[in-house]
C-alpha cells in the first residue's frame, strides 16, 4: 500500500470493527500508578522485531465450519491514490483463520499496463515502483484486469464461503475503494466489514502510546506480499501484547 501521499478520498466510513480471534477478547486491566495513568501492562512476551508469519501445510481448516472465521488479507499496489483515475497494478491475497494462521500460500498477480500509463505516475510511485521492479513487471505482464479479478474470485471461492470472510489489512479501506471500482465481483464475495490494523495503531497511540511505540516497526517494503505479512505480524503483536483473553 502507498502510505506517504495525501489521500484524495476522504469518504471512507469504517462503522464497525470485529476482532479476528475465535474467542472474544478484552482489554487488559488498567494500571493506576503515579507513573502510568490508565495504561495497559505489557505481557511477558516481547519481540525486538515483527515475526514474519509463515504458511504451515500441516495446519488444517474447514471452510464450512462456523469456527473458521476467515480473514482475507489483501494489499494492492496502485499507480497512485486517486480512486477514480489511478489503477491497481499488483494485488496479493493471503487468507488466515481467526487465530491468524495462514491457510495457504496465497494468490498474487501483476496487471499489465503500457509504459505510457506508468510514465504518468507521480514522482513517489515512479521512484518506489521502479526501485522494487514492479514497473518493469507491469509492462511485461500479460494479464488483464479482468483475468486477475477472475483468478482472485476463484481463489476466494476455493477457500471461503461467500460472505463469511472479512477484509483485513493496513489502511485497507483504500484497497477496498479501488476494488469496488476495478474488482467488484471479487469484493462482493467478502463480508462488508473490515479489520483495519492501522485503526488499532491509531487508537493505541491515543490510549497507550508507551506500549504502542514498543511495537517493532514495519519495514515498509511496499510490495503487496511483504505488506500483508507485516500486517498479519503486527496484528499478532497487538494480540499478544495489547489484548488478553478475559478471565
Amino acid at each position: 500500500m502507498l502510505r506517504r501521499l495525501p489521500l484524495p478520498l476522504a469518504r471512507s466510513s469504517l462503522r464497525s470493527f470485529i476482532h479476528p480471534f475465535s474467542n472474544s477478547l478484552a482489554f487488559r486491566h488498567y494500571s493506576y500508578t503515579p507513573q502510568i495513568n490508565r495504561h495497559f501492562t505489557m505481557s511477558k512476551r516481547k519481540h525486538t522485531e515483527l515475526e514474519t508469519p509463515v504458511y504451515d501445510p500441516s495446519h488444517t481448516f474447514d471452510k464450512e465450519s462456523k469456527d473458521f472465521k476467515p480473514i482475507v488479507w489483501i494489499d494492492c499496489e496502485m499507480t497512485g491514490l486517486d480512486v477514480f483515475n489511478d489503477h491497481i497494478i499488483e494485488i496479493c491475497c493471503i487468507i488466515t483463520d481467526g487465530d491468524l494462521n495462514i491457510i495457504d500460500e496465497g494468490y498474487e498477480s501483476v496487471i499489465h499496463y503500457d509504459k505510457e500509463v506508468m510514465d504518468t505516475m507521480n514522482e513517489w510511485c515512479v521512484e518506489h515502483h521502479g526501485d522494487s521492479g514492479l514497473t518493469k513487471k507491469v509492462i511485461e505482464s500479460e494479464k488483464t484486469l479482468e483475468t486477475v479479478e477472475r483468478e482472485l474470485l476463484e481463489y476466494l471461492e476455493k477457500f471461503t464461503i461467500k460472505g463469511s470472510a472479512v477484509l483485513g489489512g493496513n489502511t485497507v479501506h483504500m484497497d477496498r475503494a479501488f476494488m469496488m471500482r476495478e474488482m467488484p465481483k471479487a469484493l462482493e464475495h467478502l463480508h462488508y466489514r473490515i479489520i483495519d490494523v492501522s485503526s488499532i495503531t491509531e487508537f493505541g497511540k491515543r490510549h497507550n502510546f508507551n506500549l504502542i511505540k514498543k511495537c517493532p516497526k514495519k519495514k515498509e517494503a511496499h510490495t503487496a506480499r511483504a505488506d500483508i505479512l507485516e500486517s498479519i505480524a503486527q496484528l499478532k503483536w497487538y494480540r499478544d501484547n495489547y489484548f488478553v483473553q478475559p478471565e
